[in-house]
């Protein structure tokens, strides 16, 4: 997926890499057309995880398993990771299995808004990359499951630039129309704290005030 930056600043910012460690998970997303976080994206989740040292991690959105492999790289977090296709599950596992972290990184078949709902466990960060017209359930879903200082990370909230147009094609219609929607919503909760940065496709921080 494009990003929302000038392509030449793409290219600039690009050449620095992403997680040298994943490197043959990045050229095998791109290979096989897999939507996997962009490169800076990538980054910055390894900075916040390093940083904020959480303990346990959600992820909703599993894909190939490279977002959680960059999280269990940069953090001693015990992670869990909800994917809806078996097939992105078993490629994810095998993933995850080759860079020793399945002990540490548990992937679960199930649609999020149902794991949300059946779950019991909490969690010190939740990294958000699922169905983007579903954020809002999520949300109301995930903070419940938030740790106190614990926060959570969207990724694609400006979907490729389009949440900023009264119009979009129609095949992207839904998810930009919930996706602005969703961040009117989040902007408006005055018990959240909330940061929308122009990184990647648009990423939005959240966490509770204390």
């Amino acid at each position: 997926m494009d990003g929302i930056v000038y392509p030449k600043v793409s290219e600039y910012i690009e050449k620095f890499g992403g997680i040298k460690e994943l490197q043959n998970l990045e050229d095998y997303a791109k290979e096989n057309h897999v939507p996997i976080v962009m490169k800076d994206a990538a980054r910055l989740l390894a900075f916040m995880v390093s940083l904020h040292r959480p303990e346990k991690i959600l992820e909703l959105g599993t894909a190939i398993g490279y977002s959680a492999l960059v999280m269990a790289l940069h953090s001693g977090a015990e992670i869990v990771s909800v994917e809806r296709e078996e097939g992105m599950k078993e490629t994810a596992l095998k993933n995850i299995e080759e860079y020793g972290m399945k002990d540490r990184i548990s992937v679960v078949l199930s649609e999020c808004e149902e794991y949300l709902q059946k779950t019991e466990d909490t969690f010190d960060f939740i990294f958000m990359d699922a169905g983007k017209s579903h954020y809002r359930e999520y949300l109301e879903l995930s903070l419940p499951k938030l740790n106190p200082g614990g926060f959570i990370l969207c990724d694609n909230v400006l979907y490729k630039g389009l949440v900023v147009h009264d119009t979009a094609a129609r095949k992207h219609r839904t998810n930009v129309v919930k996706l602005q929607e969703f961040l009117d919503y989040v902007h408006s909760r005055e018990d959240l704290r909330v940061s929308l940065l122009t990184v990647s496709d648009g990423m939005l921080l959240i966490r509770r005030k204390e």
